[in-house]
């Protein structure tokens, strides 16, 4: 049992003389040398992909980089779900929902995420980009924008599993058009020019 669970611990978390963001440091260290050794014990292909919610907070988008890039995790999720609610949502009753906003409404900001983790990332690891891909425009939108997989779920929804071979066509016919060989080659290609842009409204 990790040392974040256990009741004991947390007294002595309290003796301790550290600081927040130290205890919250040794915590993510046990829980990923936690992980670590149970992976080696699966005869199967594992990574550890650590999920990064949607925020505007920089400061701490650098810290939980630092820390990922320290730890050596697998790649990242950016972003999929946020409690903000855009301004250019047309339906009053949704913006009033209570829980966290995914789909096409969360696209600009989420892309926004994945450029700003891609450049503080430095192809330490992968980044998956996930929020409001529902076509193989808007997958190649987050691919420039830094994610070297992609991830869909609330497009599957409204579209069918038909949406990932549509994906797929569209992205292999950029591949042939623009004569490249791999998508790889555009990966973070428009990174630097989004970070610089305005940050999307809410």
């Amino acid at each position: 049992m990790s040392d974040i669970e256990h009741p004991e611990a947390q007294k002595w978390d309290q003796d301790r003389n550290e600081t927040e963001a130290q205890r919250l440091d040794r915590n993510w260290s046990s829980l990923l040398q936690e992980l670590r050794v149970a992976q080696t014990g699966v005869q199967l292909l594992t990574g550890f992909l650590l999920t990064l919610p949607f925020q505007q907070r920089f400061a701490q988008l650098d810290d939980v980089v630092q820390v990922a890039r320290s730890r050596k995790v697998d790649g990242m999720i950016v972003s999929n779900t946020t409690i903000a609610r855009p301004s250019t949502l047309r339906e009053e009753m949704r913006a009033k929902e209570q829980g966290g906003l995914s789909g096409r409404p969360l696209f600009r900001l989420s892309t926004r995420m994945v450029a700003e983790t891609y450049v503080r990332v430095e192809g330490a690891f992968p980044l998956v980009g996930v929020g409001g891909v529902d076509s193989g425009g808007a997958a190649l939108t987050k691919i420039r924008a830094g994610a070297s997989l992609i991830q869909l779920y609330s497009s599957l929804v409204y579209k069918g599993l038909g949406l990932v071979d549509e994906i797929k066509r569209d992205l292999t016919s950029t591949l042939l058009r623009t004569g490249r060989d791999s998508l790889s080659e555009i990966v973070g290609a428009d990174a630097a020019t989004l970070t610089a842009e305005d940050w999307p409204g809410m």
